[in-house]
């Protein structure tokens, strides 16, 4: 790009007055950023150790990568015709959490997107291309990306009938070669991914993140289910009955909050069993003593 200077050799006022405009806009961005629930679930939660190992690289380096800003409206985000400027986060909200709590400095990179669901494909895209993510994440980002893709094309997701059967089974074939994998395992990922969302935002993040261990077949068989009214605990989940003809899990009798806690007890113990161990005859009747406890609060 050519440059142009004054006789003094300073670049012109136009362009510095250009210039400290488009950083006004950019540091009033900074100071405005919304971070919409619905995207950040699309981001799969960070083990503890990569955190740790993100804000430590932040802490010392600073935030090398700029965060990817979508500016639109409120409007376009709603459905209404308010046309108040929102700037949407779309891409490093780990980053900028680290960042803003530890007052450090970062960049922006402005870009456009026609809607919505645009944000949400391109988020979805994004991370399938991380490399640590844990089979639950692959799984429910194919079955996203699956179920994002019919609702861009305005068609239903489940209940497919004649033509647009045939346009489900073009989509689950196509992203089977996309992913190399057959088109049932898209299929299945499809169930998966919408059992998920059936779930309380807790145990959601704590089953992609591999810490808590549920079998991808009873979350699919919530995901067959068409209505779930309220967000599944584990407690619910683990005692759902999808033959039932309300739909509906077990309706509790108990404080599954406890139950929950002590299943959760139970689950990093049996992590530690180790037959070699001198300790492996105290953590069996540990396991033993859990198992009980859950069992009588249940009963209670």
């Amino acid at each position: 790009m050519k440059r142009f200077a004054t006789a003094s050799g300073e670049s012109p006022v136009l362009h510095r007055n250009t210039a400290n405009l488009m950083q006004g806009i950019l540091d009033e961005v900074k100071a405005s950023i919304t971070i919409l629930p619905e995207l950040q679930a699309l981001i799969p939660e960070l083990q503890e150790s990569e955190y740790e190992q993100l804000e430590d690289n932040i802490r010392k380096e600073g935030c090398r990568d700029s965060l990817l800003i979508w500016q639109t409206t409120q409007g376009i985000i709603d459905g209404t015709e308010n046309g108040s400027p929102v700037n949407i986060l779309v891409d490093g909200h780990n980053r900028y959490s680290i960042c803003k709590k530890h007052s450090i400095d970062f960049k922006v990179v402005l870009r456009e997107f026609l809607s919505l669901q645009a944000v949400r494909d391109f988020m979805i895209n994004n991370q399938l291309g991380r490399r640590n993510l844990t089979p639950e994440q692959t799984s429910y980002l194919r079955g996203l990306k699956y179920r994002n893709e019919r609702q861009t094309a305005g068609r239903p997701i489940q209940d497919e009938k004649t033509e647009e059967q045939s346009m489900g089974q073009r989509t689950q074939d196509r992203l089977a070669q996309e992913f190399n994998v057959s088109p049932r395992t898209i299929h299945r990922d499809r169930e998966y991914s919408e059992g998920i969302d059936k779930l309380t935002p807790d145990l959601k993040q704590e089953v992609l993140s591999g810490k808590q261990k549920v079998a991808k077949e009873l979350i699919r068989s919530v995901g067959r289910v068409s209505e779930v009214n309220t967000p599944l605990s584990l407690p619910e989940l683990l005692t759902f009955d999808q033959s039932t003809s309300s739909k509906e899990p077990t309706k509790l009798t108990y404080d599954a909050s406890k139950v929950a806690n002590v299943i959760k007890q139970i689950t990093n113990t049996v992590s530690q069993l180790d037959h070699t161990s001198p300790n492996f005859e105290d953590v069996c009747n540990k396991i033993i003593a859990l198992v009980s406890k859950a069992k009588k609060l249940k009963s209670t």
